[in-house]
């Protein structure tokens, strides 16, 4: 193909990144229908901002540790500017530059790719396509039950395979590690350990500060169906932190509870995101078809402060790749899609073709069209998931029709056909 061996092009993407097929960006894009309607229902408008910031606005939002994972580079004025990592903080930088305290309350949705620095080892994401919504200027218990109330009726309208919402807050991490005894160093250890899950090396530090209250400590980060038992575990410490944070959080579940959405809860002590602009409650979703975090979101009352107008706010994002992955197959063809008919003829009358498709799309079919006769039909149509295969005679008289979802096959007169389809 190249003269030179040294022109050939790289068939290979950057690790991290993939590519989306048809069928695949399809059925996300159902999901995300899904997502935009709920959000709309409550009043939140969609924004969009540039995928890059400057590198300074980012970092002050992630926090420390942060300059290892952002994907930076110089703009042609000299800047140094980076990939946005998510999109609380540019919607945060966007409401602290441009919102004024008389437009407050303001609801916020977005679709938008993420994109963050990380290792080589497989598997790993750089890319994160995700949805997710800010509600700003509200302050407080109301505005976290509402946006836990839109998370649930999401994953209940998407199907998502036995999901569940961990609830935390970072004033009970804060309080544990206070009593704890913690320095600040040793608090930054088990934080960032918690992020990684890696509970063998927060025993192993803990251990040598106090047996006792490591194993109390062990216990509390389990996840938890029956809030009564942290309650239980929790009275005995005395850290006013650590009781502030769970008796907003309790508030929380009780809030739930009275509109029978507990059963999609557990208590998680151990959540912590990795970024540090979260200043009370957490929470993450969880799903039984993946390892992986599908969402996740709290409330970050200090964040929007530092680009202008100080505002509470709260908010959570969805990995729209992990939902897919959650979902069942049944549920994947959701917001009403038109059944698919793969149509095809030997004619060289490709007008007439698309004259008779036409009739079918305007009947509420999506049609495919084929001219080449040395396809196999049927695992052409299975492969594109059609729900059946028109075949026109070359005269235009003739139709059979193929039901692939009855496994039935009829040859009827195109006119009589057609005239079925209209009145259908």
């Amino acid at each position: 193909m190249f003269e030179n061996k040294s022109d050939n092009l790289v068939v290979k993407l950057p690790f991290g990144f993939r590519d989306i097929f048809p069928l695949e960006s399809d059925e996300r894009n159902n999901i995300r229908e899904v997502i935009r309607g709920e959000f709309k229902l409550w009043g939140y408008g969609e924004v969009k901002t540039p995928v890059v910031e400057f590198t300074k606005n980012i970092s002050a939002g992630a926090g420390r540790n942060w300059k290892d994972k952002l994907v930076s580079f110089f703009d042609i004025s000299g800047d140094l500017v980076s990939l946005r990592t998510d999109m609380t903080i540019p919607i945060a930088r966007l409401t602290g530059m441009r919102i004024k305290k008389d437009q407050l309350p303001v609801r916020f949705y977005y679709f938008a790719n993420s994109f963050r620095q990380a290792g080589m080892q497989k598997g790993i994401k750089r890319e994160y396509n995700q949805a997710g919504l800010e509600l700003i200027g509200s302050p407080g218990f109301k505005s976290d039950i509402e946006v836990l109330v839109i998370l649930v009726r999401i994953l209940k309208k998407l199907g998502v395979g036995g999901y569940k919402i961990g609830l935390g807050h970072i004033k009970l991490i804060n309080g544990l590690c206070r009593w704890l005894g913690l320095d600040f160093q040793d608090t930054e250890y088990v934080k960032k350990n918690l992020v990684l899950k890696n509970f063998v090396a927060i025993e192993k530090l803990l251990d040598q500060i106090d047996n006792t209250k490591a194993k109390i400590f062990l216990k509390l980060i389990n996840p938890e169906k029956d809030i009564a038992k942290t309650e239980h575990m929790i009275s005995g410490i005395k850290e006013k932190e650590v009781h502030d944070g769970f008796n907003y959080l309790k508030r929380v579940y009780n809030g739930l509870e009275s509109l029978d959405y507990s059963k999609y809860l557990i208590i998680d002590l151990s959540i912590i995101r990795e970024f540090e602009y979260y200043s009370g409650l957490l929470f993450e979703v969880y799903s039984s078809k993946t390892t992986d975090i599908a969402g996740s979101g709290g409330r970050y009352d200090g964040l929007i402060g530092k680009f202008g107008l100080d505002v509470p706010a709260t908010g959570f994002a969805l990995d729209v790749d992990l939902l897919h992955k959650s979902m069942e197959d049944s549920k994947l063809k959701l917001s009403g899609n038109k059944p698919k008919i793969l149509l095809f003829s030997t004619t060289d009358d490709c007008y007439k073709l698309i004259n008779v498709s036409d009739i079918l799309r305007k009947s509420g079919f999506v049609v495919e069209m084929i001219y080449d006769g040395g396809v196999n039909l049927e695992n052409l149509a299975v492969e594109k998931k059609c729900s059946s295969i028109i075949v026109l005679n070359s005269d235009f008289k003739n139709v059979t029709v193929t039901d692939l979802i009855k496994n039935k096959k009829q040859t009827k007169k195109l006119d009589n056909f057609l005239k079925e389809i209209k009145n259908e």
